[in-house]
């Protein structure tokens, strides 16, 4: 080896921290998050005020009345996280920095791997902040009840499940991204999955077919409000589907486009 040369090593650690600057420099992530925190809180707010004049009958109402005015801004929120994992995805298909990550990550699986923990670690950061932080606004709103009720287990277990449920979808949304490369064509289906496909089954209930709801309390968003409400509803919310139940299913939907990503990465050309 000549003097000039240096010997490298490649480790995990040095394609985590380039994950997470790649994931930090896009502006379009910092937006999709600085949104995605605004209608969070914001609508929290506008429905805790409007419940607020509304007489709950016993104090024990003001639980879910709370994680509902929280959580209700998840079925729009839930979107911007699908486009913060989808860029993670396909912003370096896009740039063509793909290349390079790949050169200097030849075995290409860790590459996958950091990002899906850096878009796992930050979409849980950001889903903790939304539902908390939409928890704490409704609080507010609701007066000394609301504080109290907001230190109730059952309470912070549903704002910790809405917290996961986002996660989890930008956990999908990554794999989709990494699978699709498209930007546009990702997100397409992202939104389809995450959010149209709840419209055309609840179409679809009227239709009176018997498999209709056995279906879709699966998809994403039935599961995100299962996880999200069971704690303090009770188990009837979703259906068939328990709390631990509703985790399962969105962590399949992640692994479900997560591990063919990862396949293909490793056996298809880089572009």
């Amino acid at each position: 080896m000549s003097a000039g040369m240096v010997r490298g090593r490649l480790s995990f650690d040095g394609v985590l921290r380039s994950e997470w600057i790649k994931l930090l420099s896009l502006r379009s992530i910092r937006w999709s998050i600085a949104v995605m925190l605004i209608m969070s809180w914001s609508g929290a707010g506008l429905v805790a005020f409007a419940m607020s004049d509304l007489d709950p009958g016993t104090a024990e109402l003001i639980a879910p009345m709370l994680v509902q005015s929280a959580t209700v801004g998840s079925i729009l929120t839930v979107l911007v996280m699908g486009v913060l994992g989808t860029l993670s995805g396909t912003s370096e298909y896009a740039s063509g920095m793909i290349l390079s990550s790949l050169a200097a990550v030849p075995a290409r699986t860790p590459v996958i791997f950091a990002k899906a923990m850096v878009v796992a670690a930050l979409g849980f950061v950001v889903g903790v902040l939304s539902a908390f932080g939409g928890g704490a606004v409704a609080a507010v709103m609701f007066g000394a009840d609301g504080l109290a009720a907001l230190a109730d287990a059952a309470v912070l277990v549903s704002l910790l499940g809405n917290a996961l449920y986002l996660t989890l979808s930008a956990l999908f949304a990554l794999g989709v991204g990494m699978l699709l490369r498209s930007s546009a064509a990702a997100i397409a289906l992202v939104v389809g999955v995450l959010f149209v496909s709840t419209i055309v089954f609840q179409v679809l209930q009227m239709t009176g077919w018997e498999w209709i709801p056995l279906v879709s309390q699966w998809t994403p968003a039935e599961l995100g409000n299962t996880i999200s409400m069971t704690a303090v509803l009770g188990p009837e919310v979703g259906g068939d589907v328990t709390y631990w139940g509703a985790l399962g299913g969105l962590a399949a939907w992640a692994a479900a486009a997560l591990v063919p990503a990862a396949i293909l990465l490793r056996t298809r050309d880089a572009v």
